[in-house]
């Protein structure tokens, strides 16, 4: 059978709104595609992921391990990697850790292991890479403290309404330019969160990379700079 265009150009915007943080209007579009057809792999793998990002993840866990095959058939890498991002945000990191481990087993090359490292190692990786930034921002660590949290919580999203559990980081407080005007009432603090950030590279130099982008990002909202300023600058 042809693929249903109705079906693909529901899951393009559906991709694109994603992509977009529109996770509510990509929510939609996904239950569309769904609803024309109830067998779609890769709406229902979307549709999962978007649960996932609203912090939904009783439901996405429950959703995601509805897809798992038949004993004789071989698992999908995009899913059970997906499941370990679920259990990874619900703070069950050994489980977690385990299907990232079979999701690399499938797919080696799409699906490369975390760079995980201990506290005091992440701590030492850290210490470079504040080192090595620009005079602007060590002023402004000097300021605002870095802590390491292991990743984001449905709590800290509470404060911080567009924070996934993907986020790589977090400036949490008042910025430069608001001080005066409107105070936050939290104390000023740029939040890392390892296990994204061990993620997001395939090395030790790739997470380095990783934890500095992040790093100016965040103290570039401190500063006061908005998405598009931070685009300009590079340090978006």
């Amino acid at each position: 059978m042809a693929p249903d265009p109705t079906v693909d150009a529901l899951i393009d915007e559906g991709d694109k709104s994603l992509e977009a943080g529109e996770y509510e209007r990509a929510l939609q579009l996904f239950d569309q595609a769904l609803q024309a057809d109830p067998e779609h792999w890769g709406a229902a793998l979307g549709r999962i992921e978007i649960l996932q990002m609203l912090w939904r993840t009783d439901e996405a866990l429950r959703d995601v391990r509805a897809l798992i095959p038949a004993t004789t058939e071989e698992d999908d890498p995009e899913r059970v990697d997906l499941e370990a991002r679920i259990l990874e945000a619900r703070g069950e990191f050994g489980n977690a850790d385990k299907l990232f481990a079979r999701a690399h087993e499938l797919a080696p090359r799409e699906y490369p292991l975390p760079v995980r490292t201990t506290a005091a190692d992440f701590r030492a990786i850290l210490d470079k890479v504040l080192e090595s930034l620009p005079d602007v921002i060590r002023s402004a660590v000097a300021q605002v403290p870095v802590l390491v949290e292991s990743k984001p919580t449905a709590a800290i999203a509470e404060r911080a309404p567009h924070i996934t559990p993907e986020v790589l980081g977090l400036f949490v407080g008042t910025t430069v330019g608001e001080k005066v005007v409107a105070p936050s009432g939290y104390p000023n603090v740029v939040l890392l969160y390892q296990r994204n950030l061990e993620r997001a590279g395939r090395s030790r130099s790739e997470v380095a990379k990783e934890i500095k982008i992040t790093l100016l990002h965040e103290y570039g909202h401190y500063l006061g700079f908005d998405e598009e300023e931070l685009e300009h600058l590079g340090l978006g």
